[in-house]
């Protein structure tokens, strides 16, 4: 019996053979014949002379997968990988012909596989006759271990010896008759013998993980050696054999780890083979095969061990798709980048796998991060270290300087993201609590390491910068903004100032801004002129002082300093003429903003003394103005936002002023709400003016302002209307404090009114904008002046609508109007304005209506005679001022 089952197995792995040998001779049969009557109709269409004889047609061979051509042997080859000759260049008023593109790399493999399936079939038949001989001897245990490996190796080994018999009689290229056939007997051995020494190692363990790798290493250099000389098929049955043979072998192993080299063999094996022939196909079948084996092997065994080999083998992968397409240590990946692609034609091949390995390496260090601590530092480390190198290397090779950008980014998010650095700060935090019994603490390195990662990046983008190319700007901005950027994700979401203490975290942010201060000097005294790259370090330097300020100085000095550091950038512009200043000054009035209206904000303004209170924000006043007056003239943009923000911080530091003044004569206590609401609705009006003068500088963040102005207006608008319903004296329950024309109704009522009426002046907006800020600011200042008329003959306690109108509040209200009607004409008369002559014949109707509605019902006797004596004087002099005023207008 069980000779019978050896008997089957080798017809079964025969059988293959024997069909494939079938199918060559019938193919080189109808060949020949096709040949003979070639022949005879040659031979029986007579004589043709030889200048007249055609060319002999010749049979159109199936579609392959066509190589790129090769350099000459003296050259190296070139890493640009042309598929057609480049077209002669044309005159320049010649217009150029659209070039013609030749089918894709995927087309020709289609192609070529609707003719020749049956060798790919053939092929992945006896690769797999070879895997499951040894899965057959497992199954019957009819052979040992050691005789199931020997013969899957001999099957293998046999298979090659054949194929290159085959190729060295009759030849493996298109027009020979066994085309192909030698590729596909070899690629077949080559999976065998993979398949066999994975067994070994796997299935019976016979040998140790270092021969078995060295045994697949030998066994990838001979499949090199193969691929180079048959042809892609070889190496195409040739990698995907070997990506899935310890998946077909199975087994287990307790360091599964180590497959990870051998797939970066069978990787480099995929790309050294395209390296010399030119076959762009294999490299992306290489790198498709070692990333995705990688991450199933990762996915079948999920343990910190494999996640942390995982990462070091992507980024293995990463380096050798750039470095052997240009068989050389330093890549010479010529440009267009991917960026500059947009522009221009399309990268070169090797640029586009070089970007597709940096992508996918990238993605793997960001999931490996997520299995430990361990696998989190390696995956920040190699992170680090590939954006360094890309920088650096990119100096030789402009096609790859925008791929840097990749692992930078992984970086920064590998500091940033809880999700991925959740394990580090947990052990960090447990280290912590295990020292607070002690007498003794060690300052924990985490945080400092931490930071190595993204300073690693600005010192390589910063020599990268000082190489000096047409880059050198962009590459000085990376400098500048990578590792404050990396300190701030480190602010954000580990807290270091609670894990190692405020000021060992101030001091990295310190050490960080020398750095930047000494690549200042550098750049400034090697561009001379041209101070871009200077002002962005100096920036960094200011942004790194700023930060460390932040971490150990209180709220008040914090605000101060950040003053401090806009009136510094302001005297570098005027000393250095620094114009990218102008961005940091932008920044720093933003976040002054924010402080003094948000964090801490109002609410701390109202609770601290008014000395601490007056001293952050009349000094951030004086900051503001005096970086006005030295930034230069040429810096309009700059102005403007110093302008608007001196403006806003003005009115706040009035307003506030005057809080703590009534708070410290009446008290604040309930029944005051009126002035306090007042207050804030002022202090928001001027922080939304202040967001619509700085849309008039323009620039992409225009949106966004308008959105801030909305909103600033709406809860300036609130406050206002609460101050006129809800806290209005005239409803009762409050009570308005001070004297006669200067009590609390003036911040309740009159400074919201008057930075309205300063806006509708300053402001160079629409018309519509500024008649919108007038009417209400008009308005109020009548509601003013009505409750001041109120309070003189009431009292601040009798404010209440409830208590009736007295005859002498009704006149001196009567008087007022008659007032503000002779001023609007006195105004008229100076500025020649007839709509002003209107509105103050408007304000004396109102008058005149009112006395004979409302005021001639209260009066009786002589002082109805004297009334209605004084009014019609006073009117009859309004009515000569009038005409007069009229007769002078133009």
């Amino acid at each position: 019996m069980e000779a019978l089952l050896v008997l089957v197995g080798i017809i079964f792995l025969a059988l293959p053979v024997v069909v494939i040998v079938l199918i060559v001779r019938q193919a080189r049969l109808f060949r020949e014949l096709a040949e003979l009557r070639q022949k005879v109709d040659t031979l029986s269409a007579g004589p043709t002379p030889w200048l007249d004889r055609p060319e002999a047609a010749s049979a159109t061979p199936a579609p392959a997968l066509t190589e790129r051509t090769a350099p000459p042997k003296s050259q190296p080859a070139p890493n640009t990988r042309p598929e057609t000759p480049q077209p002669p260049q044309p005159a320049p008023q010649d217009r150029p012909a659209p070039e013609a593109k030749g089918p894709s790399v995927a087309a020709r493999l289609a192609g070529w596989l609707a003719q020749n399936w049956f060798y790919a079939i053939a092929a992945v038949s006896l690769a797999l006759a070879g895997i499951f001989l040894v899965q057959y001897g497992v199954e019957t245990g009819l052979l040992t271990p050691p005789a199931r490996v020997a013969a899957a190796l001999v099957f293998g080994a046999a298979l090659i010896l054949v194929g290159e018999r085959i190729r060295r009689r009759s030849g493996d290229t298109e027009d020979s008759a066994t085309a192909y056939l030698p590729s596909t007997l070899s690629s077949a051995g080559l999976v065998s013998l993979m398949g066999g020494i994975l067994a070994a190692r796997l299935l019976y363990d016979l040998i140790d993980p270092g021969p078995a790798l060295a045994l697949l290493f030998a066994t990838t250099l001979g499949g090199l050696v193969l691929g180079w000389i048959n042809g892609p098929l070889l190496a195409a049955i040739g990698l995907a054999g070997g990506f899935a043979a310890p998946f077909l072998v199975g087994g287990q192993s307790d360091q599964p780890a180590w497959l990870l080299l051998y797939f970066a063999l069978l990787a480099a094996l995929g790309l050294g083979i395209d390296t010399l022939r030119r076959w762009a196909w294999v490299s992306v079948l290489a790198l498709v095969g070692g990333f995705a084996t990688g991450a199933l092997l990762l996915l079948a065994e999920p343990s910190e061990t494999m996640a942390t080999a995982f990462a070091a083998h992507a980024a293995f992968l990463a380096v050798l798709a750039i470095l052997i397409p240009a068989r050389s240590l330093t890549p010479d990946h010529a440009t267009p980048c991917l960026l500059q692609a947009l522009e221009k034609a399309r990268p070169a091949f090797p640029t586009l796998l070089a970007a597709g390995a940096t992508l996918a390496a990238t993605l793997a260090f960001l999931q490996a991060a997520t299995f430990g601590l361990t696998a989190w530092w390696t995956a920040l480390t190699l992170a680090a270290l590939l954006g360094a190198a890309l920088a650096l290397w990119s100096h030789r090779a402009p096609g790859l300087q925008d791929l840097a950008a990749l692992p930078a980014a992984a970086t920064l998010l590998l500091l940033a993201a809880p999700e991925l650095n959740g394990g580090v700060r947990t052990a960090l935090f447990a280290t912590i609590q295990a020292q607070e019994g002690l007498t003794e603490q060690r300052l924990p390195l985490t945080v400092t390491l931490a930071m190595l990662a993204p300073l690693l990046l600005t010192l390589a983008a910063a020599l990268r910068s000082l190489k000096g190319d047409p880059f050198k700007a962009h590459w000085a901005a990376a400098s500048a903004l990578i590792a404050p950027l990396g300190g701030l994700a480190l602010e954000v979401t580990w807290q270091p100032a609670d894990l190692i203490g405020a000021w060992p975290w101030a001091l990295h942010a310190l050490a960080l801004g020398g750095l930047m201060t000494a690549l200042a000097a550098r750049f400034a005294r090697i561009d001379c002129a041209d101070r871009l790259r200077a002002a962005l370090a100096t920036l960094s330097a200011l942004a790194c002082l700023a930060f460390a300020l932040t971490v150990i100085l209180t709220d008040a000095a914090l605000t101060l300093a950040l003053a401090a550091t806009v009136l510094a950038a302001a005297v570098l512009d005027r000393r250095f003429d620094l114009a990218p200043m102008s961005g940091f000054i932008t920044a720093g009035i933003a976040a002054l903003g924010y402080r003094l209206l948000a964090d801490p904000g109002l609410d701390w303004a109202v609770e601290v003394g008014f000395a601490e209170m007056f001293l952050t924000y009349g000094g951030t006043l004086a900051a503001l103005l005096a970086a006005r007056a030295l930034l230069p003239e040429a810096r309009a943009r700059a102005k403007l936002f110093l302008e608007s923000a001196a403006w806003s911080a003005g009115g706040m530091t009035a307003s506030l002023t005057l809080y703590h003044l009534i708070k410290g004569m009446t008290g604040h206590a309930a029944g005051q709400e009126h002035w306090v609401t007042g207050l804030h609705a002022t202090i928001w009006t001027l922080a939304a003016l202040a967001q619509v003068m700085r849309m008039g500088a323009g620039g992409p963040l225009r949106l966004l302002r308008l959105a801030l102005a909305v909103v600033f207006g709406l809860v300036a608008l609130g406050f206002e209307a609460a101050a006129l319903s809800l806290a209005n004296p005239l409803f009762g329950g409050q009570n308005v404090a001070g004297p006669v024309l200067l009590n609390t109704l003036i911040p309740a009522y009159l400074l919201p009114a008057l930075a309205l009426a300063f806006g509708a002046a300053r402001l160079s907006g629409p018309k519509a904008l500024r008649i919108g800020l007038a009417v209400p600011a008009t308005a109020l200042t009548v509601f003013w002046a009505g409750m001041a008329i109120r309070h003189l003959w009431q009292g601040g306690a009798e404010m209440e609508i409830a208590a009736g109108i007295s005859q002498p509040e009704l006149y001196s209200h009567t008087v007022a109007l008659l007032l503000v009607g002779a001023a609007l004409f006195t105004r008229a008369l100076q500025q020649r304005s007839d709509l002003l002559r209107r509105a103050g014949v408007a304000v004396i109707a109102v008058a005149v209506a009112k006395v004979f509605l409302l005021d001639i019902s209260g009066l009786d006797g002589l002082a109805r005679v004297f009334s209605f004596l004084l009014l019609g004087l006073s009117l009859s002099g309004l009515a000569w001022l009038n005409r007069w005023v009229q007769s002078r207008l133009p």
